[in-house]
Formats: C-alpha cells, structure tokens, sequence
C-alpha cells in the first residue's frame, strides 16, 4: 500500500451497510487519496470452517470491490487492501486499525445495535469500536452514507474541543465541503455571554485560515441542557442537509473506557445523519 497516503478501515460483513461504506470510500479515494483495508472477521466460533472459508471469502470481497472499481474512473490508482482475519470482530478491527495506521474506521449501524451503545461492558460490535477506537468513526444507518459537502461542529466548552475542530479541518480538505459552526444559546439567559463569543470566533479564524468555508449561528432555543442540545443539533443537520455530524465520545475528563457520554449515544441513535465519533486524547493542555 502507498504509505504516504491515509488509509481508511471498513469492516465488511457484504450486507447494506458494508456495501454503503465501500461505495462511499470508492467514490471519495479519487480525490482524496487514501488507502483502503478491506476487513472481514471470521468468528471465533467458526474457527473449524477457516481453512475452507478464508480462501472463498477473500475471493468474494475481491469480486465484489471489482465490481464497484468497475464503475469508477482512474482504476489503477485505488489502492485496496483485502484482510481477512478469525477472532473477535470487535478486537480484531482494532487490532487491523492498529496494525495498517488507519486515520478513520468507516461502519454502519441498526437500530438493535444502537440500543446496545449505551451499556458500559456489552453491546454491539460497532458499539464497541466507537467506545475504545483511538481514531475517528464514521457510523451511519442503512443507506444515508454518501458525499460530504457539509460538516456540521456543534460547540461545547469541553476542554479538547479543538482536537474536534481539526478533525472537521480535515475532513473539509479532504472532500471540499463547509463547515457549519453552531453554538446553543439559553434564551433564559438573554444574551450570548462572552465565553461562546470568543470561541466561535476563534473556531472560525482557525477554520478559515485553511481556506474553507463556514457557515456559523448561534442558535436560541426555550430549553436548557444536554436534552435540548441534542434537539438543536439534529434539527440543525435536517434543515441544512448537513452530511456528517462530528461529536466527542467523552466530555471534561478521561472516563473509563468503556463509557460513552450519554449525548454522543443519543446523537448516534437519534440522529439520520451519519455520526463521525472521536475519542479525546489528554496528553497534556489542549484548551
């Protein structure tokens, strides 16, 4: 694989979500550049069928990425990885994250796996990867993963949110989209304090000193709290066709690691628009 270029990691089971996610790499490697693994995890369970399965099953996702290569341009210059590995799926996408320098892990979500997230030690497979991956994740629901022209960074005074601002700084770049800024406001408190002032500002200056656009609201609502923020957030991304929401899986402070705070949860099971998760790291100030 072209080491100098990012890679992306779908874990590819050949159902909806899997096809989405490859399609939607497919469509954007042209112009972005990336690598892409193909991973398909043979349960532990099935170790006894791996000597008969592994060769048909790498056979079948190198017909089925040809198949979508097919209706794309400039072939040769996709580069695909197909990795096929028995284990826990979970430890395994993981571990082929780890292993390939994935920059992001791209994986689709159902409503029973949704309701799983929440739970601090069990939970679906995509529950898992969002709660422990060090890199981003995209999550999206059946078929609504597709091109990303507008980014949605809704603020919060959590102490790493520039991490998320880079992030969506990157993303931006990578798919020549727009940034949407938004910040909540309590109309209780009448008018928008200094502190939310000063950070859209520096939000704004930072993002288009990279020379992407923005579009930036303070948004007034009745109501006050987390409640009313994922309200805000989601009705946001429906009225401005916002194609990816960007959240932070954790808050003020390292967690345990299997904790989700419980607005990254409601927004990935909330909301329709594909949800990209990021872990904070805390290695020193990051104001």
């Amino acid at each position: 694989m072209n080491n100098s270029r990012p890679t992306v990691l779908i874990p590819f089971n050949f159902d909806i979500e899997s096809r989405a996610a490859l399609t939607f790499a497919l469509n954007h490697t042209l112009d972005y550049r990336y690598n892409i693994v193909l991973l398909h995890v043979i349960e532990r369970s099935e170790r006894l069928a791996e000597v008969v399965v592994k060769d048909e099953v790498i056979q079948m996702v190198k017909d089925e990425l040809l198949n979508l290569i097919d209706k794309t341009e400039k072939k040769a210059d996709i580069d695909v990885e197909i990795v096929v590995n028995t284990g826990k799926p979970y430890k395994e996408i993981l571990k082929v994250a780890a292993d390939y320098g994935a920059d992001f892990i791209i994986m689709g979500t159902r409503e029973r796996e949704e309701k799983a997230i929440s739970k601090p030690k069990l939970g679906s497979v995509a529950g898992k990867i969002i709660r422990l991956s060090p890199i981003p994740v995209i999550t999206f629901r059946e078929g609504n993963l597709s091109f990303v022209k507008n980014i949605l960074l809704p603020l919060d005074f959590a102490k790493r949110i520039q991490q998320k601002v880079a992030y969506a700084i990157r993303l931006a770049k990578a798919f020549d989209a727009t940034i949407h800024v938004i910040s909540i406001v309590w109309k209780k408190k009448e008018k928008i304090s200094r502190r939310q002032l000063e950070l859209m500002e520096k939000t704004i200056h930072r993002i288009e000193s990279e020379g992407i656009k923005t579009v930036s609201k303070f948004i007034s609502t009745e109501g006050g709290g987390k409640k009313m923020f994922l309200i805000e957030v989601i009705k946001y991304a429906n009225n401005n066709n916002i194609d990816l929401i960007m959240i932070m899986t954790q808050s003020e402070r390292p967690l345990v690691k299997y904790f989700m705070s419980a607005y990254a949860f409601s927004v990935i099971r909330k909301s329709s628009t594909p949800v990209l998760t990021i872990t904070p790291k805390y290695a020193g100030n990051d104001e």
